[in-house]
């Protein structure tokens, strides 16, 4: 349900910035509209049994299979791919029974209860029973979990007490019996239902040495991850590839193609990867060079707004960034626009393939109206401005051109990524009108991926002082705006939490705590809006690009449909080989 960042952050996540992609007897061109729709498609007669081997091009993962402690967007592919939630969107971005048959809530909207399947089995064969989804919730709520999805039960009952140490039992998730499960909260929330989703782990292997309190033992459990769901991981080598099979007990319809690689690529050659057939798809592209390469090729094409985007992300605690005026002036002195017309423009069609956005909700979150962008600052480039408000702050030029307080330089520290294609079009700008422009000292630290996370997410609190900005994207799964939740809310702050930009502000607080109690979403509008103004005043994080997104792929993969809130491991699910 979360978006995986994360901060992925590309966490795209990017996370994106962390992004990800197979030749057929009978040549079809795949095209998408941004709603998803087919305009043309050849569907072709396949086996019955699972066959043929997809390769997907993807920059890393690290090796974290574990749904309860996963940051990376790409960790999160494997992640969906072994497991199974309750529940699970489909093609139309709508709620369907995955492990779950049927719910129901209660008249007073504080408890949803689940009827599980009967036939759903581990990849071990043992049976999935509603103990084991207790189990995986209990695990968020233990005081010794250190992974960043303990949202999903702070409002259930019985946390507060359990977490407090004053009860021996957490009453939020109960089985009823083997195959009827309870969720209990304390209120009726809108954001309850979504709360229900998480990933549902196998009590017997994951929970084979955990003891209430102490959960290292089930975070240990990274890369040899056992789910109910389609595909079983069967190698995975660091820097290389993760290689998945088809599970042979998986009780479900669809997942024809037998065997998945993972592939590390660089995103500077990934492409010719793809036009090579070293790789059969990329997902998620956006760079209009590698879409016209593609379509050169007469490789497949699935097009699609995408639900999230890239975005820059600035330490509100330490260092001049901790100053809103210096927020500001970096926002005015970056060319958002110039990036995004150049960088997004596609030739083949005259347009840009993405937009510019100064609010922080997905193009698809029922959270955007007139009212929300017509109240948004456009931070449209202006050097003279953003000099006045570093005037302002006290950040003063010295005689050598670059500005000084209190005899300290000005000075940025980018966590930046290497070959990363966006970087390496963002850094000359940001030498060129933060450094040049402004008289910023710039100190660009080349990280990898897993890097950069660890500073921002995992090990945040350690690495507060390193790092004054960096660069990702990310996925939203949902089109409700309560995942600025856990962004943004001060309860987030710190290692293994999800505000990175460890922001903290009362009043956006309440805001939050306010606007997911609300369950009337036109009601909850003008809530969101005030949340977003805020923290587009403060610059807070700055939205690069809102985009299109590609889906790259060889002709031999076919029934391939993929969405706003549909990716390409959900697609799997009809989707098949055809040699």
């Amino acid at each position: 349900m979360k978006k995986s960042l994360i901060l992925l952050l590309c966490l795209v996540m990017v996370a994106s910035a962390f992004l990800a992609g197979c030749s057929p007897k009978e040549e079809a061109v795949t095209e998408t509209t941004a709603a998803g729709e087919t305009t043309a498609a050849t569907t072709q007669e396949t086996s019955t049994e699972p066959s043929g081997t997809l390769v997907v091009g993807i920059t890393e993962a690290s090796g974290n299979f574990n749904p309860l402690y996963y940051s990376s967007a790409y960790d999160g592919y494997v992640v969906n791919m072994v497991f199974e939630g309750l529940i699970s969107r489909n093609f139309d971005g709508e709620y369907e029974g995955s492990v779950a048959d049927s719910w129901e809530y209660s008249e007073d909207g504080k408890s949803i209860t689940f009827n599980l399947k009967k036939d759903k089995v581990f990849s071990d064969g043992q049976p999935l029973t509603a103990n084991d989804v207790v189990f995986s919730y209990l695990i968020l709520a233990d005081p010794s979990y250190t992974g960043r999805y303990s949202s999903a039960v702070k409002d259930m009952v019985g946390y507060d007490e359990y977490y407090a140490g004053e009860s021996d039992t957490f009453s939020g998730v109960e089985a009823i019996d083997d195959y009827t499960v309870k969720f209990n909260f304390k209120e009726a929330l809108r954001v309850n239902f979504e709360n229900c989703t998480y990933a549902i782990l196998p009590a017997h292997y994951y929970g084979k040495d955990f003891t209430p309190g102490n959960t290292a033992s089930v975070e240990a459990i990274t890369t040899d991850a056992m789910g109910s769901g389609p595909y079983v991981v069967s190698q995975f080598k660091e820097k290389e590839l993760v290689y998945l099979e088809r599970n042979p007990l998986y009780v479900g319809e669809g997942y024809m193609v037998k065997e998945v690689i993972l592939k590390f690529v660089d995103q500077t050659t990934d492409i010719v990867e793809l036009t090579s057939g070293g790789v059969d798809l990329l997902a998620g592209v956006i760079d209009p060079n590698k879409i016209s390469e593609a379509r050169n090729a007469g490789l497949s094409i699935n097009q699609y707004n995408r639900s999230g985007y890239g975005y820059i992300k600035t330490n509100c605690e330490a260092g001049p960034t901790a100053d809103v005026k210096v927020r500001q002036a970096l926002y005015y002195a970056f060319n958002v626009k110039e990036f995004v017309n150049s960088y997004y423009y596609d030739a083949d069609t005259d347009q840009v393939l993405a937009v510019t956005q100064y609010h922080p909700f997905s193009q698809i979150s029922w959270a955007i109206d007139d009212a929300l962008l017509d109240s948004m600052i456009e931070y449209d480039f202006d050097l003279d401005k953003a000099k006045a408000l570093l005037d302002e702050a006290g950040w003063l030029v010295g005689a050598d051109g670059l500005r000084y307080k209190d005899g300290q330089p000005l000075e940025l520290k980018i966590a930046a990524m290497p070959d990363h294609d966006i970087l390496a079009t963002l850094i000359p700008m940001w030498e060129r009108d933060w450094g040049q422009g402004l008289g910023v000292k710039l100190s660009v630290a080349y990280l990898e991926f897993n890097t950069i996370l660890d500073y921002v997410i995992y090990n945040s609190d350690a690495n507060v002082d390193n790092w004054s900005l960096f660069f990702l994207a990310t996925t939203i799964t949902t089109p409700d705006p309560h995942t600025l939740y856990t962004s943004f809310h001060s309860d987030y702050i710190g290692s293994g939490m999800d505000n990175t930009s460890r922001y903290s502000n009362p009043k956006v607080d309440e805001l939050l705590d306010q606007g997911k109690a609300i369950m009337d979403i036109e009601e909850a509008k003008p809530v969101y809006a005030e949340i977003a103004k805020i923290l587009n005043e403060e610059a807070v994080m700055m939205p690069v690009y809102a985009n299109t997104y590609f889906d790259l792929y060889a002709t031999k993969l076919v029934d391939f449909k993929t969405s706003s809130l549909y990716d390409w491991v959900a697609a799997l699910k009809d989707a098949k080989i055809v040699e």
